[in-house]
């Protein structure tokens, strides 16, 4: 009888007591542990914002993820190396899409390497499609300033010397001569229209318009010219890059010689402001820091530097 008993305890046993070699636990290790392995792998592939986050957020990367295109949200500064300190070239806008070449890890920022220069992302979405825009983004953040002539006139504007306007020697409108047949010259440029650019009319004839200095003869001087030679006024005053058709009493009584930041066309500003950057780019002349200020706001806004005709 105590035989019989021992015989059915151990059969008892062998029945409830667990292994470690069961063919279920073996299944579990083996599964876990590859996806443990291409988690980060496949993160990395699809380049989503949360990945990008949780790389800007790690200042001790060494590197950032490398995008082929990417959507831009907010306005950022476009700097011409990755360096806070680096100077700004212009600034993206909201929903802006760029070509993405490289990504560099510094001043706790990441840094992607886009066409006009560097940006330190802090705000960056999937690269498949823009965002969305929110009511807030809407009310508050400037059109996309994607043209390329646009970003040709930022950087231009930033590369120009910023400064007061200065009288360095007394102004003479006749240092600034230049000949009535110029007129024929500006309408010949506009396919033989007598159009003001900036308000859009068309005139009958060119007894209704008067010969416009799009920066005017007076600015310049203050703005460098009043240290120049005779011979540069009179080529600045009989620029065709600088001229244009306007009523006389807008040329007389609104505009006179005024600079950008104290008066603006009512049609064709874009235009306007890269005319002003290019002229004061050939002939460095300065800009004051209320001008740079209007003049690059206004850029940022533009979709284009095209007159409208």
């Amino acid at each position: 009888m105590l035989i019989f008993w021992i015989i059915a305890a151990a059969i008892v046993l062998s029945i409830f007591t667990p292994t470690d070699s069961s063919p279920s636990a073996t299944r579990i290790v083996t599964e876990h542990r590859p996806r443990a392995t291409v988690a980060k792998p496949i993160i990395r592939a699809t380049k989503t914002p949360k990945t990008v986050a949780r790389a800007t957020a790690e200042s001790a990367a060494p590197a950032c993820y490398r995008h082929e295109q990417v959507w831009l949200t907010g306005r950022m500064n476009i700097r011409q190396r990755p360096s806070t300190s680096a100077r700004i070239l212009g600034n993206t806008a909201y929903g802006e899409r760029y070509a993405v070449a490289g990504s560099r890890q510094g001043d706790a920022y990441c840094w992607l390497d886009i066409e006009p220069g560097w940006v330190a992302v802090t705000n960056l979405v999937s690269a498949s499609k823009p965002p969305a825009p929110t009511a807030t983004s809407r009310s508050v953040a400037p059109q996309p300033a994607s043209n390329n002539a646009v970003q040709q006139a930022l950087a231009a504007l930033q590369r120009l010397t910023v400064a007061p306007e200065n009288r360095c020697s007394p102004y003479d409108s006749g240092d600034y001569d230049y000949p009535q047949s110029v007129e024929s010259q500006i309408v010949g440029q506009m396919g033989g229209r007598i159009y003001g650019p900036y308000t859009g009319r068309t005139f009958a004839n060119t007894r209704e318009t008067d010969i416009e200095h799009i920066v005017a003869r007076s600015e310049a001087h203050d703005s460098g010219l009043c240290a120049a030679n005779v011979q540069t006024r009179e080529a600045f005053s009989r620029d065709l890059l600088n001229l244009t058709l306007a009523a006389p009493e807008l040329n007389r009584h609104q505009k006179i010689a005024k600079d950008f930041a104290e008066w603006v066309p009512p049609r064709n500003k874009c235009w306007y402001a890269d005319r002003i950057i290019k002229v004061k780019s050939k002939y460095r002349l300065s800009v004051d820091s209320r001008e740079k200020a209007a003049l690059e706001n206004a850029l940022l806004a533009c979709s284009s530097v095209a007159m409208a005709m």
